[in-house]
């Protein structure tokens, strides 16, 4: 038994655990992760992803990347109803209605990729930034002391190990063994209902004809349930139900009894139907009470079981190794405090019961069963992916501001506020058109107004005595190529972000306004104003 050491473990090796070890890499961490499958998923579970988290992938180079992959779904941007592929269309409607119209908020726009074709995505890059990944390897047990965490991994040849981290993030599914071994409990609806994934081949083509769906919602008398097919007509996901009260389990669904299933769902009878796999899994709607533990911190649906009607369970875990991974950065390196990290539970739990619960409202209207309260209750897919607003955390609220405000608004609505999304806006940066979005990612980032020369100036100091990467910029009608200076001609970004010509506005890593000075401060103050606040979101 030998014993390694990382600053980071991740436990599980799918999408929210691709993705934190991919943000932490990138923020410079050491990280290693241990996945007990031999490699990335081979079933296509999750497909859509929303333009928030088209913007969360630029920031490492892997929008381009995604988009590429996703080229050949271009054309599936409709969700139908059908009695089968084959047959009668019952309804059709945008899968993300107002999708193709967002300019004004996003340069980014939503990306329809299985789950099975964006994790070697996620794993290629997490491993060129210089992460360790084990896959075919088992957290076995772990335990916590104050100073880290002391993990025993088994590999497939059954051999077993120690490793020695400063942190554990648990991202290991609805069934974590990390939230069961620290005995969190979860709150919520539980399971609504039980459910069989059957991933299949068959050669589409001449069944869809011209028609192109991204999901399909099959109801006929020998099948019920949602399918969706590849880019390529050669495959795709039947999606159906079992009731263990009715006897019924995962162990009923052999081979040929899925093929019977999906020649049903397609309605050829004569078309050749292979099975590929089939993934038994829960609706459910639980979210763990506690998010941190410790030095042991959970993610995706380890911390939160989210029904998939409306797509948001992949969005959100996403989100959450976004949202945790400047923060551990910045924690490992003894910049910040280790209070910071208490903020990934203040600011995701809230939002995860959120999200679950507008899961299960979209549920309850897809099925026609939603009363009028649920139906003023649920939320378009804009609001819940990009309109979240933290109700406290890591920055500094403004006075009269309530912590029983919403959790999530209308992106259009937003200005600047703390604790929500920094507006999109497009500026010149050398004559060359830049979204503000794309300076986020790397460290802290100032925007200052035309009159805000005092706080691009002061930004320098307060950087150099916080020891964190802070940029900061001047934005001017005509900058006139002044370094540290960006164009806006059509004067929008101080409107958008609720400040005067002398304020100012400091963004987080992962895109979110800590602070802003709308007004500006007495001369001579900035200085001591950009110390304090980089002290309180430090937690020093």
């Amino acid at each position: 038994m030998s014993s390694n050491d990382t600053s980071v473990l991740i436990a599980g090796g799918s999408l929210v655990g691709l993705t934190t070890a991919v943000f932490l890499a990138h923020h410079g961490i050491d990280c290693t992760l241990v996945e007990r499958h031999p490699s990335t998923s081979v079933h296509p579970r999750a497909v859509g992803y929303y333009p928030r988290t088209a913007e969360i992938l630029r920031q490492v180079g892997l929008e381009g990347p995604a988009l590429a992959e996703a080229a050949g779904f271009e054309t599936h941007k409709t969700r139908a109803g059908v009695t089968s592929l084959a047959g009668e269309v019952l309804f059709s409607k945008e899968e993300l209605e107002g999708g193709d119209s967002l300019e004004d908020l996003t340069p980014s726009r939503l990306v329809l990729l299985p789950q099975d074709r964006l994790e070697p995505l996620l794993r290629a890059k997490a491993e060129e930034l210089g992460a360790r990944l084990h896959f075919g390897t088992e957290l076995l047990s772990f335990t916590e002391d104050p100073d880290g965490v002391t993990a025993r991994l088994r590999n497939s040849a059954g051999g077993t190990r120690t490793l020695r981290s400063r942190y554990l993030v648990g991202c290991d599914g609805p069934r974590s063994g990390v939230r069961e071994a620290l005995k969190v409990e979860r709150k919520g609806r539980g399971v609504l209902s039980r459910h069989v994934s059957i991933a299949f081949g068959a050669e589409l083509a001449p069944v869809l004809r011209e028609r192109r769906y991204s999901v399909v919602h099959v109801k006929n008398p020998q099948v019920m349930g949602i399918l969706v097919h590849d880019d390529t007509l050669t495959g795709g996901t039947l999606i159906v139900s079992y009731r263990p009260e009715e006897g019924e389990s995962p162990a009923d669904f052999t081979d040929e009894r899925c093929v019977e299933l999906v020649s049903a769902a397609i309605g050829s009878p004569d078309l050749a139907v292979t099975i590929r796999s089939c993934f038994p899994w829960d609706m459910a709607e639980q979210v763990a009470t506690r998010f941190v533990h410790g030095r042991v911190l959970l993610a995706g649906d380890a911390a939160h079981v989210i029904p998939p009607t409306g797509g948001y369970g992949a969005n959100t875990g996403m989100a959450d190794a976004h949202n945790l991974a400047w923060k551990l950065a910045l924690v490992v390196r003894g910049l910040a405090g280790p209070a910071l990290l208490e903020t990934y539970h203040t600011e995701r739990h809230p939002i995860g019961g959120y999200v679950a619960r507008q899961g299960s409202l979209q549920l309850a209207l897809r099925s026609g069963t939603a009363t009028e309260e649920q139906r003023a209750e649920a939320a378009d897919a804009l609001t819940v992916t990009m309109g979240q607003c933290y109700p406290f955390g890591a920055f500094v609220p403004e006075p009269g501001v309530s912590v029983d405000g919403p959790l999530a608004v209308d992106p259009r609505i937003l200005s600047g506020e703390p604790g929500s999304r920094a507006p999109h806006v497009v500026l010149g940066h050398h004559g060359v058109p830049v979204s503000t979005l794309t300076l986020y990612g790397r460290g802290f980032v100032l925007l200052a107004g035309e009159s805000g020369g005092a706080w691009t100036a002061a930004a320098t100091g307060a950087a150099e005595r916080a020891g964190v990467r802070l940029d900061a910029y001047r934005i001017a009608a005509e900058p006139g190529g002044a370094a540290g200076m960006l164009a806006d001609p059509d004067g929008a970004w101080a409107g958008l972000h609720g400040v005067s010509d002398a304020g100012a506005v400091l963004v987080r890593p992962d895109g979110f306004v800590a602070w802003r000075s709308q007004d500006g401060v007495a001369a001579g103050c900035h200085a001591a104003e950009l110390d304090g606040v980089l002290g309180a979101l430090l937690a020093r």
